[in-house]
Parts: C-alpha cells; sequence; structure tokens
C-alpha cells in the first residue's frame, strides 16, 4: 500500500475543507459605493456580542442566541442612515434572497446571530426546508420581538451577503411604469415585493430559489390564473414538501392584483 499518496490526499482534503470553513465564516456587507466583507472574528472584536432569548417563528419553539445587532454590522460597514437608501436585501447560500424596507430596523432590533448560546461558533438545530434538513449557518438575522414579527419581516438563515439598496434604481426591470398608486397593478407589485420577491425574479431581477416568472414566457402564459390562484394559496396541494411555504393569510384580492402585475409586465419582458 502506498502510504505517503494517501497521506497527500487526506492533507489536500483537510485543507479544501478548512478553506471552505473559512469563506463560510465571513459575511458580505454591500453599500452602493463600498463592499466590506467581515469574518466573525472581526464582529467579535470590533462589536458588543448580545444574547438574545426569543420565541422563534422558524423554530417555533423558544429558543437562545449569540450575535450582535445589525444596525451595528452595516455601521462598521460605513452605512449612513441619511441616505436614499431604502431597502435592504438578504442573500442566502442557495439564493433565497428575502428583502424589507430599512425602517424595519428603525422600528425593530435585529441580531445578526451566529450560533445558540452556549453551542459551539455555528452550531445550530438542524430545520425542515421543503425535502431536505439544514442549519441556518453561517449567520441568521432574528429579531427581539420574536413571533410578534413572524408575518411582517423575513428571518432570513444561511446568510451570505447583506445589501443596502435603492430599490426603485436597483430593481428597475421588475417595477412597473406609469400605473396609478392605487391602480391594481400597483398593489400587486408591492404584495409581490413583500412576499415573492425573495424567492422569484422579474425579469432576472429578485431571488434565485424559486423560477423566474416573466422571461423568457410570463408565468401567466403557461399556467391558468385558476391553478395559480390555487397554488399560491398551498402549494402543497400541488407538491408534496414544496420549497414554496403556503400563503393562506393573502386574501383572494390580494392574489387577483398579483395577477394583475403578472399579466402588466408581460409587456415588459427582458429582452
Amino acid at each position: 500500500m502506498k502510504v505517503w499518496p494517501l497521506f497527500c490526499a487526506i492533507f489536500i482534503f483537510t485543507l479544501l475543507s478548512t478553506s471552505a470553513f473559512a469563506v463560510s465564516d465571513s459575511i458580505l456587507i454591500t453599500l452602493p459605493n463600498k463592499e466590506t466583507k467581515f469574518s466573525l472574528k472581526d464582529l467579535k472584536s470590533k462589536l458588543k456580542v448580545v444574547t438574545i432569548i426569543i420565541d422563534d417563528p422558524v423554530y417555533k419553539k423558544r429558543k437562545s442566541y449569540d450575535g450582535v445587532r445589525l444596525l451595528d454590522v452595516l455601521k462598521l460597514a460605513g452605512f449612513k442612515e441619511n441616505t436614499t437608501n431604502d431597502e435592504i436585501i438578504f442573500t442566502a447560500k442557495d439564493g433565497y434572497s428575502p428583502n424589507t424596507s430599512f425602517e424595519s430596523l428603525r422600528l425593530h432590533t435585529a441580531i445578526l446571530v451566529f450560533g445558540e448560546h452556549g453551542k459551539k461558533e455555528f452550531e445550530f438545530e438542524k430545520i425542515e426546508q421543503g425535502k431536505a434538513i439544514i442549519s441556518p449557518a453561517p449567520y441568521y438575522v432574528v429579531w427581539e420581538e420574536g413571533n410578534k414579527l413572524d408575518k411582517e419581516i423575513p428571518w432570513p438563515y444561511q446568510l451570505v451577503k447583506i445589501e443596502i439598496v435603492n430599490f426603485r434604481q436597483k430593481y428597475e426591470k421588475l417595477y412597473p411604469k406609469n400605473v396609478a398608486a392605487d391602480s391594481a397593478v400597483m398593489k400587486g407589485f408591492l404584495t409581490f415585493k413583500n412576499q415573492c420577491l425573495r424567492c422569484h425574479s422579474i425579469n432576472l431581477q429578485g431571488g434565485d430559489l424559486g423560477p423566474e416568472l416573466n422571461a423568457p414566457q410570463n408565468i401567466t402564459e403557461y399556467w391558468s390564473k385558476e391553478n395559480l390562484k390555487r397554488f399560491i394559496h398551498d402549494s402543497s396541494s400541488f407538491r408534496y414538501k414544496s420549497k414554496m411555504p403556503p400563503f393562506p393569510n393573502l386574501k383572494d384580492t390580494e392574489i387577483n392584483d398579483i395577477l394583475e402585475y403578472f399579466e402588466y409586465m408581460k409587456g415588459f419582458k427582458l429582452k
């Protein structure tokens, strides 16, 4: 048996595994004119580590975490609050990309957590996501009010990037133009922005976890409206363990507005 080649193979595998972990240890903060990557060591040495105990809506039970305040992380990266940038975009390892207005950080306290209290760094209880069982590591954003904010604000995990943007400029290709503020199209767009954009894209702008919905074909061109309504309400009635969550809270009028937005965007496909 040739011991030396075997030793080399083990060494290379260990080195690659260590490098992969080092990459996952970092989070990228992107501002309009600057990008900064922080390791956990950077965050712990420059910011106050806090312990937060909440009723977690993802786990559906009481949990305790260690982390740093998200607003402190953004300020450490150079973010100034008196700008025209109004939206926070979170990006996970799998392309899930939820967003929330910066106003959320003014009204509520978000903590960027890196592990459960009393456990090792990046150690979390596993959770079910569709057909997979995953860890929220490396970073997970939780909110001080816990499950009281379950439906209002995203709880993104497996985070690798956080971006501050001017929403209308960043997502110009999915923003409806020349429509009234009180129109069904605009109402549908706003519901789509708050509920769907985290997973889906329009004209390749938005999340990567779910399918693109406008180009090259608009989803209303190959799905009937009735099936779309039923699917949005409860995707599990079509597919077991669907990654798309049910939206029983959405009213029929809100779903109709989303479909009006889809119909409108057929005339503004990516070319």
